[in-house]
């Protein structure tokens, strides 16, 4: 082994670059594979919604979710703030639902968008039991859900896309079965 400190700072540096690069692609979908159903949990509150609550998850079949978890006190949160409401933007009037989902008290999270205004749905997971259901271990993390109910990705909003958002979009929508 070389034992110039130039050879260890590199392997050293190296080494990190490879970890960091293992766990990123460990968090997210490649090649557009499942990464398994979204589990099937509701939201108690909403905000900025069309309805105070949502019962499951399931009642969004047909449409991608961009479902992320985040946090008023969280300074990478506020800094992706402006891109996710491009993308909300970027797919007005498609089937596509937004949620901003967090275990923070309302009158907390009402004062918050006052200053930092997020144009989509803002769930307030009460408990954490939505967060509990999809293993959140930080935030600010996304999933998207496609419109069959999978998770195709689990990922930083910051490196979500709009040809993520396409790509959930073009699965082809879960049919209704009958009533029995």
């Amino acid at each position: 082994m070389d034992d110039r400190p130039e050879a260890i700072v590199f392997a050293s540096i190296l080494a990190v670059a490879m970890l960091a690069a293992f766990m990123f692609l460990g968090r997210c979908s490649i090649g557009g594979k499942s990464l398994g159903p979204a589990p099937d949990a509701g939201i108690s509150a909403l905000l900025q919604a069309p309805s105070p609550a949502l019962g499951s998850l399931r009642e969004l079949r047909g449409k991608a979710v961009v479902l992320e978890f985040w946090a008023t006190w969280c300074d990478s949160c506020r800094e992706t703030i402006p891109h996710m409401n491009k993308l909300r933007e970027a797919f007005g009037g498609r089937p596509v639902v937004f949620i901003s989902a967090t275990s923070e008290a309302r009158g907390i999270v009402e004062d918050f968008l006052k200053e930092h205004p997020i144009t989509g749905w803002i769930g307030l997971d009460e408990g954490g039991r939505l967060e509990s259901a999809f293993g959140v271990r930080g935030v600010p993390e996304v999933f998207l859900i496609d419109r069959q109910g999978e998770i195709t990705m689990r990922i930083s909003p910051s490196y979500l896309y709009k040809s993520d958002i396409e790509r959930a979009l073009s699965a082809e929508p879960a049919k209704k079965r009958p009533v029995q």
